[in-house]
């Protein structure tokens, strides 16, 4: 188990950016599974949206994207990976909306890499029902 703390080694975002709270599974440069406690506190639902709190779509893909950056990022150890950069998003599908209270898995595989870019396959669960999918590539920029 990695937490927070350990996270923050790997990659640089930090509260209120950091959007995955532990790493539960880790195979460096090939899977890693995260979690995040969808916080109701998060300001975000003060405007998306107040009568029904759904968070947005694009925050499941920095997600995920967050949890490749770890995973790839550990592939490296002692080694200076740079940022990883978001290249493109490709095919995600939201099934399901997620609210505040939330504990929401999420699942990255690497399907391929050439070079410093490689595509990820990422999957968000609650409850042990998928609630988005999609591939994502990600460049480490130095």
């Amino acid at each position: 188990m990695i937490e927070r703390e350990e996270i923050e080694k790997i990659i640089p975002h930090r509260p209120p950016f950091l959007w995955i709270d532990r790493v539960e599974e880790l195979e460096p440069g090939i899977r890693c599974v995260a979690w995040l406690r969808v916080d109701a506190e998060n300001p975000v639902f003060q405007g998306h949206f107040p009568a029904r709190p759904i968070l947005p779509g694009v925050l499941m893909i920095e997600a995920v994207a967050q949890t490749a950056a770890v995973m790839m990022g550990a592939a490296t150890p002692g080694e200076a990976m740079g940022t990883a950069l978001l290249a493109a998003v490709n095919r995600f599908k939201f099934f399901k909306p997620v609210g505040p209270g939330t504990a929401l898995r999420i699942e990255t595989t690497k399907l391929t890499q050439a070079g410093t870019m490689a595509c990820i396959e990422g999957t968000l669960s609650a409850e042990g029902e998928k609630v988005a999918s999609g591939e994502l590539s990600v460049v480490s920029g130095r």
